[in-house]
C-alpha cells in the first residue's frame, strides 16, 4: 500500500502564514493587534504619524500642531507687529494712533521784560504794574506771552496774544468797571495755561494785539478797539489804558527776550 506524502515542513508554514488570523492568534497576540507578519506597532506609528501629517498637508491645506509650534517660536524670537495678540493687521502703536485723536497743545510761552519809550522798565509792585526806570538793582519783570486764537481776528492790527506776570500766574486784562466810562487795565488772577484753554469769549478781555511799529510794538484791546496799554511820562505811574496816541502816555514798547526767568534776591537766597 502505497502511502501518500504529508506536507512538507515549508508548505505547513507557507499555510499558516497565508491563512487570516483567528482567535486563537488574538488570545497569544492581545497586545499586539496587528498580525505577526507585519511589523511592530512602534514602528508603524513612528513612521504612520509623518505620513498622516504630509497627507494633510498636501490634500486639506491644514496646518499640523508641530507647525504651529514650529511659528509660535520663530515669533517669540521676533515679533511680527501684523500679527500680534490684538488681531491681523493691528499693534499698539497703530491702535494708539487710531483711537487718540491730534492732541492740541498749545506751544510753550515767550518770556519777555517790557520797556517804554523812554526806557522805564515794567516792573510788578504789590499787585500793580508800574513804569521805573532802568538800574541795575532793578529786576524787571518778566511777561509771560502766549499766541491766543482769535476767530474775528484782523490782520492789520497785528496777532492776538495773552500777557501774563507773576510766573503766569496774574494775566493782564482790559475791562471795563461798574459805573466807569473808560476801561482800565486790570491783573486777574487766572494762570496762563488755563485761560488759553478756555473759550473764545471768555478769552477775549484778556487778548492784546501786539502790532509792530518799527523796532517796537504797541498793545491794543481787543474788547475795546482803539485802547491801548500805556505808560505815564512819570517815573512809578501804574501801567493803564489810552485812546490818545503820541501825547502824554506812552503807547509804544521794546520786548527784550528773556532766555531764562530771573530770581528775585529773596528766591536767590533761599
Amino acid at each position: 500500500m502505497r502511502t501518500r506524502p504529508g506536507p512538507s515542513r515549508s508548505d505547513i508554514t507557507e499555510q499558516k502564514t497565508n491563512r487570516a488570523p483567528g482567535p486563537q492568534d488574538r488570545a497569544t497576540n492581545c497586545g499586539d493587534p496587528w498580525p505577526r507578519s507585519y511589523p511592530s506597532s512602534r514602528f508603524l506609528l513612528s513612521h504612520f504619524i509623518p505620513l498622516k501629517m504630509s497627507f494633510l498637508e498636501e490634500n486639506s491645506g491644514v496646518k499640523t500642531d508641530s507647525e504651529d509650534w514650529e511659528r509660535d517660536e520663530s515669533q517669540s524670537c521676533s515679533e511680527d507687529p501684523a500679527r500680534s495678540p490684538l488681531g491681523p493687521g493691528l499693534s499698539l502703536t497703530s491702535m494708539s494712533s487710531a483711537h487718540s485723536s491730534p492732541k492740541v497743545t498749545a506751544k510753550a510761552p515767550e518770556k519777555f521784560s517790557i520797556y517804554d519809550q523812554d526806557h522805564k522798565v515794567l516792573v510788578l509792585d504789590c499787585g500793580i504794574l508800574r513804569a521805573v526806570p532802568d538800574r541795575p538793582y532793578i529786576l524787571p519783570e518778566t511777561f509771560f506771552v502766549l499766541a491766543s486764537h482769535l476767530s474775528s481776528a484782523c490782520e492789520e492790527k497785528g496777532s492776538p496774544i495773552l500777557l501774563a506776570v507773576s510766573k503766569g500766574e496774574l494775566c493782564l486784562c482790559c475791562e471795563k468797571d461798574k459805573g466807569q466810562s473808560k476801561p482800565s487795565l486790570q491783573l486777574k488772577k487766572k494762570k496762563l495755561t488755563d485761560l488759553a484753554t478756555e473759550k473764545e469769549q471768555a478769552r477775549q478781555p484778556f487778548i492784546f494785539y501786539r502790532a509792530e511799529v518799527g523796532s517796537k510794538n504797541t498793545l491794543e484791546s481787543v474788547t475795546h478797539p482803539g485802547w491801548f496799554i500805556c505808560t505815564s511820562c512819570n517815573s512809578g505811574e501804574p501801567v493803564g489804558m489810552t485812546d490818545i496816541l503820541g501825547k502824554r502816555e506812552h503807547t509804544e514798547f521794546s520786548f527784550r527776550r528773556v532766555h531764562k526767568a530771573e530770581m528775585s534776591p529773596i528766591e536767590a537766597t533761599e
